[in-house]
């Protein structure tokens, strides 16, 4: 094989895919050990922890050798595999912390195997983290949908439990990766495999916040505690991200508010919903423009989000604030964003809603109350 065919292969995930076949029984062990050290003791036959990971694995790497986008996730074997997977789980009576940490543990097994192999690079990464965090968004869906309202309550009051299980490991990961990187004796290799881990470690933290939120909205564990505040400071304190994403796209971006307009809001709940908003708007817009703005209502006032995107369709339009619904558009992610901000709208007694003609722009709104004087 010459080299241009083995960097061929490295790009389109047919190196990662070989290895995942190759040493499939192994890397299914190591995750089976590390699971049920997860567990504590718990007694739960082996033979129901390995429920489906082989024939995921295998639909994998037909997935990985593949050439095309990760799209229409509803149709692929594996995802399929992921959602029949989570059903097992309720059967077990598993919290859904479990159920995350269980794809935590496979990806960081294969990717300990592929980099044992010397196959691991930063598109594989990339396509490795994309395929798994949907798997993680199809078996969340199908385990939430399959529980019942009083399951549900229950798995709320777990949230502390969640947090702890999930966010501090991950923290302190983040932490070592910190401390390695500003001891300064790392090798260009070794900087960049530190960017994928830390790349990585922020994906999986901002697909753990989006998780808790949409259940602890969903839940009603999070109340609204309105204020008289400046939408400005409120707006401005939401948009970092959003701009250095536009920036880095070269997108225009552009802010119209009023600095002196109140409003009657939880700041904390209404810089979710406008980073969601303003987020969505730069990801999915390639060109152009993303623009927020807000317009004065007698007893509102109404904030607007609009971009250049490629639009949504009217049946997408139905169904968008609806939990892990996403567009086809292949773009990463975890389909709750347009929920939490929904959810958060909702919460403190506004409306939101979403147009768009369907080939070009999107136009987001939601409204708040108004403080006059």
């Amino acid at each position: 094989m010459d080299r241009s065919q083995r960097e061929d292969d490295r790009a389109t995930g047919r190196g990662l895919a070989d290895v995942i076949e190759r040493r499939q029984g192994e890397i299914v062990q190591r995750w089976l050990g590390r699971v049920t050290e997860d567990l504590k003791g718990r007694a739960v036959h082996p033979s129901d922890l390995r429920d489906g990971i082989d024939d995921y694995l295998t639909a994998l790497v037909e997935k990985l050798r593949s050439r095309g986008p990760v799209e229409d996730r509803g149709s692929d074997a594996w995802a399929t595999i992921a959602r029949e997977h989570a059903l097992t789980r309720v059967r077990l009576g598993f919290d859904v912390s479990q159920l995350l940490r269980e794809f935590v543990l496979l990806r960081r097994v294969v990717m300990e195997a592929a980099r044992e192999e010397g196959v691991m690079n930063d598109a594989q990464t990339d396509r490795l983290v994309e395929l798994i965090e949907g798997a993680v968004t199809e078996a969340v869906k199908s385990y939430v949908q399959s529980r019942d309202y009083q399951a549900r309550r229950t798995e709320a009051e777990h949230i502390g439990f969640l947090t702890h299980e999930l966010r501090n490991p991950l923290s302190t990961a983040m932490l070592a990766a910190a401390r390695l990187a500003r001891q300064g004796a790392l090798t260009p290799e070794q900087r960049r495999t530190m960017d994928l881990m830390n790349r990585g470690h922020e994906r999986l933290e901002r697909m753990i916040d989006s998780v808790l939120t949409a259940e602890r909205l969903h839940a009603g564990e999070i109340e609204s505690h309105p204020t008289e505040v400046h939408l400005a400071e409120v707006v401005e304190q939401a948009l970092t991200s959003a701009r250095a994403a536009a920036a880095k796209k070269n997108l225009a971006f552009h802010v119209y508010v009023q600095p002196e307009t109140l409003v009657f809001a939880d700041p904390s709940l209404t810089q979710s919903v406008v980073q969601n908003l303003v987020d969505n708007a730069v990801k999915y817009t390639d060109q152009g423009s993303v623009e927020l703005s807000m317009e004065e209502l007698p007893s509102d006032v109404m904030i607007h989000v609009r971009d250049t995107c490629h639009g949504i369709s009217e049946a997408e339009l139905q169904t968008i604030f609806e939990p892990f619904r996403r567009g086809h558009t292949g773009k990463p992610g975890s389909g709750l964003g347009l929920a939490i901000a929904r959810q958060a709208v909702e919460a403190q007694g506004g409306t939101i809603g979403a147009e768009s003609k369907g080939h070009s722009g999107c136009h987001f709104w939601f409204t708040l109350p108004r403080v006059r004087h």
